[in-house]
């Protein structure tokens, strides 16, 4: 009896322990990019200079979610979709996560050079992926430098 009440007294220490135990995630620094455009686009960051939109990491249209949660009154939490970060609606900004701090943001990349792919919301919405990967169907790509970004303090203005 001892002996089981030693082992139920070491896993509630245990579950105490693990519970006060958390995980700081510190804020990233980030590109900021404007869209002076009038339709909403989506930014393919790359590092390094990149001549092709790659077909990998690939971007959606919208990001579904769902989870078994529950509202303030018990009620469950519908599925729904939201806005991929990577998507910058008309005459407003957006950010990209990058390395770095807030203060002191930096490129991902060896080569201290990224590539931006801007696509519009239009061929998001009536192509596939794959076929915007084969065609190439992005309206604009530029290719920064680290010394560039700092000098614009991490943004860019996106005008088709």
């Amino acid at each position: 009896m001892l002996l089981n009440m030693k082992k139920i007294l070491f896993l509630i220490a245990c579950g105490l322990f693990c519970s006060c135990i958390f995980t700081y995630d510190p804020p990233r620094g980030s590109l900021d990019i404007f869209n002076d455009s009038d339709e909403a686009v989506y930014v393919h960051f790359n590092c390094g200079v990149i001549d092709s939109l790659p077909l990998n990491p690939k971007l959606e249209l919208f990001h579904y979610f769902s989870f078994n949660m529950e509202d303030a009154s018990g009620n469950p939490i519908e599925p729904g979709f939201a806005s991929p970060d990577y998507r910058i609606n008309a005459y407003t900004f957006g950010s990209l996560r990058i390395w770095g701090t807030p203060k002191n943001p930096r490129l991902p990349c060896d080569e201290n050079k990224a590539t931006l792919f801007f696509i519009t919301e239009k061929t998001m919405r009536n192509y596939s992926w794959e076929e915007i990967y084969e065609n190439q169907m992005f309206v604009q790509k530029v290719t920064l430098t680290q010394k560039e970004l700092e000098k614009s303090n991490w943004k860019y203005t996106y005008s088709p």
